[in-house]
């Protein structure tokens, strides 16, 4: 069975089919000789069902009870000279052979059985009938039969065997004849062309598996540059096969590529985290340290900068950590939003007020709309207010000066949007896609200070995605910038 199961479906198939086809073929050619034998007896029956009747009424065979041998051989003789295939024996009513047209040596079975003859004689027609032979021990024979005497208590039966010896003999040379060789030639020829068109239709049938089969070793092995080119038009199970085949492999290149992608996004988040978290802790621990050498030397207003450095320090670390925190949650499905009403105008006026006076410090100017409504929406306060603080702190950080922060609020074919404008130093168009991606921080003019930790944005992208709705950006260098969002209203 292993040895078996070493070998291809192409070869398997091929071989099943001529060994088949061989069976097939055997087992034809035995249906046709053995109906054509059936055949013969039959016919051979039908035709000499009469001979024995014309022997019998041709002269008495038995007179007196006494059999007469000199016409039984006589007409042995003549029967058997005009039809060679016939050998004719006379039977007593109990089957005993009392005389016959052949040799007495050459009879084996004395005595034949009746039942085939009465059987033959009360319905003639069906058939073929067979008998015993007499020279054959075991053979059956067809044959012709009929009473001699009075039918009804017959004193004997004349029984003529259809093929004797001579029919045997010549039988069996004739089947080592040229003709039968002929047929036996015929017969493998015919074998022979079968396998042949069984080999090359299910090598044809094979080819898309031999196909397929090639194509995932090659992407196992890594050496499948692209898809599989698989012909559409298909649809037999191999195509379907092919098919399913080629979306895995699509679908198993695109999660190879998310992850090549993920894992490098872990290595920049590694590398900025540290490059984020090392900076404030240098610093901290630069200013702890010159405090702790010379902080008796120092003068005290000096000590108090120092310490509020590392103070600021201390609160940009933790605003960092928070935010990773935040932001990693988001991403891993941790937090999903809390659906309420809620009124926007309200919100947006809590929030403002919150950096009304950093705004001040900053000499920058926050304007609130002209609310003419409470502009109810649908979403989570929580996440929704730190998409506000976080878009309002963004637009102060990079606001000169001097300069206006103002927040739009309007609702337009059933969505409120809202929007946080600033004239701040703004980015290229180049920059805007980047914006949103963590860590990443715009080019800015010489002298502006770089500040925040990069994550803000990121944050708010995250958040509006969970609300089903997205950040647009509008900027010009030197000029300002315009986030705005929208959600349904209620």
């Amino acid at each position: 069975m292993t040895f078996w199961r070493q070998w291809s479906l192409r070869a398997r198939l091929s071989l099943s089919f001529v060994v088949l086809f061989f069976l097939i073929g055997v087992s034809y050619v035995s249906l046709i000789l053995w109906s054509s034998d059936r055949y013969y007896q039959e016919i051979t029956q039908n035709l000499n069902r009469s001979l024995a009747m014309y022997i019998v009424d041709r002269a008495p065979l038995i007179e007196d009870g006494v059999v007469n041998e000199t016409t039984m051989q006589e007409l042995a003789e003549l029967v058997m000279v005009v039809n060679p295939i016939v050998e004719v024996y006379l039977l007593d009513p109990a089957g005993n052979i009392l005389s016959q047209g052949v040799p007495a040596d050459a009879v084996k079975v004395p005595q034949l059985p009746l039942a085939p003859i009465v059987e033959w004689l009360a319905a003639p027609e069906q058939g073929p009938v067979f008998g015993a032979d007499p020279r054959h021990p075991g053979q059956q024979k067809v044959f012709s039969a009929f009473p001699v005497g009075n039918a009804d208590n017959p004193e004997g039966f004349l029984y003529v065997v259809l093929g004797g010896e001579r029919f045997s003999t010549l039988s069996d040379t004739l089947q080592s004849s040229f003709s039968l060789q002929l047929a036996a030639g015929a017969i493998a020829a015919v074998l022979v062309f079968g396998a042949t068109v069984g080999f090359f239709l299910f090598s044809s049938l094979t080819r898309p598996l031999r196909k397929l089969r090639a194509e995932m070793q090659a992407f196992a092995t890594g050496h499948q540059l692209g898809l599989p080119d698989h012909d559409p038009r298909g649809n037999d199970e191999i195509a379907a096969l092919s098919h399913y085949f080629s979306q895995l492999q699509a679908r198993i290149e695109a999660q190879m590529k998310s992850l090549e992608e993920t894992d490098q996004l872990r290595r920049e988040l590694i590398s900025n985290v540290s490059h984020d978290l090392r900076t404030p802790l240098a610093s901290m621990q630069g200013y702890l340290e010159l405090l702790k050498i010379r902080g008796e030397q120092l003068p005290a207003e000096e000590r108090s900068n120092y310490v509020d450095i590392a103070f600021r320090h201390c609160q940009r670390l933790g605003r960092l950590v928070s935010e990773l925190f935040e932001l990693s949650k988001l991403d891993a499905g941790r937090t999903q939003p809390v659906l309420e009403l809620f009124s926007m105008a309200e919100l947006l006026q809590d929030v403002a007020q919150k950096f009304e006076l950093k705004a001040q410090e900053k000499h920058i100017a926050l304007s609130l709309p002209a609310m003419a409504g409470a502009y109810v929406v649908r979403g989570d306060i929580g996440l929704m207010e730190r998409v506000l603080e976080n878009l309002l702190e963004n637009a102060l950080r990079y606001t000169p000066a001097g300069g206006r922060v103002q927040l739009g609020l309007q609702q337009v074919r059933g969505q409120v949007s809202v929007n946080v404008a600033d004239t701040g130093i703004g980015v290229s168009q180049t920059e805007i896609p980047h914006l949103f991606d963590r860590y990443y921080r715009a080019a800015k003019p010489e002298g502006v200070q770089q500040e925040g930790t990069g994550l803000g944005l990121a944050i708010v992208k995250r958040i509006l995605e969970l609300h089903g709705s997205m950040i647009q950006v509008k900027s010009t260098p030197g000029v300002g910038s315009d986030f705005a969002f929208a959600l349904p209203a209620a």
